[in-house]
């Protein structure tokens, strides 16, 4: 989800720049292409926004039920599980697997091999995996490291965020400004049409709503 965002923003400054040049060139303000191309944009993430949303929806295999199936087939440290609708997503910019559903990552005990493991959203079956062997990797290691200081897994993050609603993503946080040492789980609320991001404790297992989220949604730029 985080990651259509970033798109989107560099869609964003692509038909602004774009938008502003042509009034320009005409001799304008540029004020009116710039607002219709922000307007464009809002448009194309709402629609986007409710796709997800139905997408969420029609899944009937929850985050708990795929990292179960993902760690069956693949033994290890779970450090995240995202529910992606590959058709939803622009042209030219699904993933390699190019599966619709639940996509899960598994550490193997060695923190040298990763596995992300395909969940079929509906009947929870494994649709293949891909294996990326980087022994050495920073990445992994310090997520390997997180892990194993965390008492609280990711299918308990899970669980915990889904008193919230659909559980459509959790992760392992990298964020600077983000809490230290907690899970980054975003929920489809109740008749919502975006995902609320929450964070949960990686000790305490305590859930709070995400400080970022929360001023975005408020126009705060801090």
């Amino acid at each position: 989800m985080k990651r259509k965002l970033v798109l989107a923003t560099a869609t964003a400054v692509a038909l602004v720049t774009g938008g502003t040049a042509v009034a320009l060139a005409a001799g304008g303000t540029g004020a009116a292409p710039v607002q219709q191309a922000r307007a464009a944009l809002d448009r194309g993430e709402d629609r986007d926004d409710e796709r997800d949303a139905e997408a969420a929806r029609e899944a009937r295999i929850t985050a708990v039920q795929a990292i179960d199936a993902a760690v069956k087939a693949r033994p290890g440290t779970v450090v995240s599980a995202e529910l992606d609708d590959d058709k939803n997503d622009d042209k030219g910019d699904k993933d390699d697997a190019d599966h619709d559903g639940w996509e899960v990552v598994v550490l193997g005990a060695r923190g040298s091999t990763a596995h992300t493991v395909y969940v079929d959203p509906v009947s929870g079956r494994v649709l293949g995996t891909d294996t990326d062997d980087d022994s050495g990797s920073d990445d992994d290691s310090d997520d390997l490291a997180a892990l194993r200081a965390a008492k609280v897994s990711a299918r308990q993050a899970a669980q915990t965020a889904a008193t919230k609603g659909i559980v459509t993503s959790v992760e392992l946080t990298d964020e600077d400004d983000a809490p230290a040492g907690s899970w980054d789980v975003s929920v489809l609320p109740a008749g919502g049409t975006h995902d609320d991001d929450w964070n949960v404790d990686v000790k305490t297992g305590a859930l709070a709503p995400d400080k970022d989220d929360h001023d975005d949604r408020n126009g705060s730029d801090d």
